[in-house]
């Protein structure tokens, strides 16, 4: 392991308490905290080379996660609000739709800023009412087998649809065939050019227990792995956000377990 990953573990470290926290108490993610699940399928574009062995990797069957940055959904309420939106893919070998992940399953996952520093900028210029009106980017670099460091992003089609909020848009979108997001690559470096892997298309929204649903930058069985010292933070905050949820999840369990042996005592009484 590098030193510089080692340093991003350790900063991670520092600030899981803080993810746990806010998880648990926000009872779901600390950020992109609701969202909608589609199943998805993945189409090889390029087929020969370097990115046409990647493309024939990541083809099949995805479960692709969207959701708003930091607003709970609230009918739509989030909407009004400055944030960013985001885009979890899981390339998948099987299509049982679950929220497990399986030995070979490579997640990726995108917001709509072009770079980590920009985030700020991207909470005002990021279309908030449309999921299919903004790119979205991996932001961080991989190392992926066979073509070495490289970036991601997706590219939305542009597709003319109606609907109050944005899952109705999306949900339009994908009834008519039109809700289609392209995969690109390119090599690490601000002068490469992006290079097109696959289409992914959106087929229906499913319904899947989204707080066992832990997405995953280390989910790499496709051979996309994540580097450096902010990839490397990611490993110990992810897992604790996954830890405050399921802790929040116990939590609740039992307060409706508590509850119920209340009422039953309080008719026994009442007999």
């Amino acid at each position: 392991m590098r030193i510089r990953e080692v340093i991003g573990r350790v900063i991670g470290g520092a600030l899981s308490p803080l993810v746990l926290g806010g998880s648990f108490l926000r009872a779901a993610r600390l950020f992109h905290p609701d969202g909608v699940v589609y199943c998805a399928g993945v189409k090889a574009l390029a087929v020969e080379g370097e990115v046409g062995a990647l493309a024939q990797r990541l083809a099949g069957p995805a479960l692709v996660r969207l959701s708003g940055g930091m607003w709970r959904w609230r009918g739509g309420k989030g909407e009004r609000r400055p944030d960013v939106l985001g885009i979890s893919m899981r390339f998948r070998a099987s299509e049982e739709i679950t929220p497990l992940v399986s030995p070979g399953d490579q997640d990726l996952l995108f917001v709509s800023a072009r770079r980590f520093a920009l985030l700020p900028v991207a909470l005002f210029t990021t279309n908030r009412r449309d999921f299919l009106a903004n790119d979205y980017y991996a932001q961080l670099p991989f190392d992926v087998a066979g073509f070495g460091r490289a970036e991601f992003r997706l590219i939305p089609m542009r597709a003319a649809t109606v609907g109050q909020n944005r899952r109705e848009r999306l949900e339009c979108a994908a009834a008519a065939g039109l809700a289609l997001l392209r995969l690109e690559v390119r090599r690490r470096g601000l002068r490469k050019r992006w290079m097109a892997v696959a289409d992914v298309v959106l087929y229906e929204a499913v319904d899947v227990d989204q707080k066992a649903l832990h997405f995953s930058p280390f989910h790499a069985g496709r051979g996309i792995v994540p580097r450096g010292l902010l990839q490397a933070t990611r490993r110990p905050t992810y897992a604790a956000g996954y830890l405050g949820r399921l802790l929040a999840r116990t939590r609740g369990r039992g307060a409706a377990r508590g509850a119920r042996r209340a009422g039953g005592a309080g008719g026994a009484r009442g007999q």
